[in-house]
């Protein structure tokens, strides 16, 4: 059964529930998905009734499988692999969603319900399309609901950022740094610093230094934002700056992995290489 439509083998197949047939031979099987759904085995198969079939290559199995079973592989965000594992063989298939079609989907049908009364779902749907730049012009109106007051929106740094992130999108961008000049100073310390970590990846070092000295004028003597004006100093190119951090971090900074990442950049900085790359 699928909720949604799907691609068997790159074939389309419709959102709904099927009987499955398998026609075995050693070379090629025909997988078979069947409008009857009901029926008990294969006794009353009737391929009038086929809605797809599709050929794929059995596998050897090197281990015995004495159950008939099923097991998912190779799972990514929109497909897996369904292996039919029996005796010492596996009969694999691909199955494919079209993400981006049935995540919007989802997201509209969600909004419609329940879930549009708060905040978080409209800036979650809204986010997801800048993850994944697509459906801007919606998302944009769905992070516009999320700081509407009036519709339970509510004006905070996750809503404002993600509105300024469409906007960044859609090359709007003196639009967008006038929203993030309001939402810097309601973030909290580590809302801030994975922003000023997200600038650093676009190579907004400029932006990303001042997101990182905001934070650390407000959270002053921590590890985080003490680290994080390492990382600044260092994509700006000053580590002379960022070696004096880097001295300030290291006793800051939390046993085993930190420590170790304060030491290495350390080494780093001294030898005139940036820590971000």
């Amino acid at each position: 059964e699928f909720s949604t439509d799907v691609s068997i083998e790159g074939h389309p197949l419709a959102a709904g529930k099927y009987g499955f047939f398998v026609a075995y031979a050693p070379d090629a099987c025909t997988l078979i998905f069947s409008q009857d759904n009901s029926s008990w085995g294969s006794f009353y198969y009737d391929p009038s009734k086929d809605v797809l079939r599709v050929k794929v290559k059995p596998v050897a199995n090197n281990e015995s499988t004495e159950w008939l079973a099923y097991e998912f592989s190779n799972e990514t965000d929109n497909s897996a692999v369904v292996n039919l594992k029996w005796e010492k063989l596996v009969i694999p298939f691909t199955v494919q969603v079209d993400l981006i079609k049935t995540q919007l989907a989802s997201f509209r049908k969600e909004l419609r319900m329940e879930k549009g009364f708060i905040w978080q779902p409209w800036q979650t749907a809204a986010q997801w399309c800048v993850d994944h730049n697509t459906n801007l012009e919606e998302a944009l109106a769905w992070a516009d609901t999320s700081i509407n007051p009036q519709v339970l929106g509510d004006r905070n740094f996750a809503t404002l950022s993600t509105k300024a992130a469409v906007l960044d999108k859609l090359n709007r961008n003196a639009e967008a740094n006038a929203i993030m000049k309001e939402a810097l100073p309601m973030g909290n310390m580590g809302q801030v610093h994975q922003y000023a970590r997200q600038l650093l990846v676009q190579k907004k070092n400029k932006e990303a230094l001042e997101a990182f000295q905001m934070n650390y004028k407000k959270n002053p003597d921590q590890f985080m934002t003490t680290w994080g004006l390492v990382r600044g100093y260092s994509a700006s190119g000053d580590f002379s700056k960022a070696l004096e951090y880097a001295g300030k971090a290291l006793p800051l900074a939390p046993p085993g992995a930190n420590k170790s990442m304060v030491e290495n950049g350390i080494e780093s900085l001294k030898k005139g290489k940036d820590i971000n790359n």
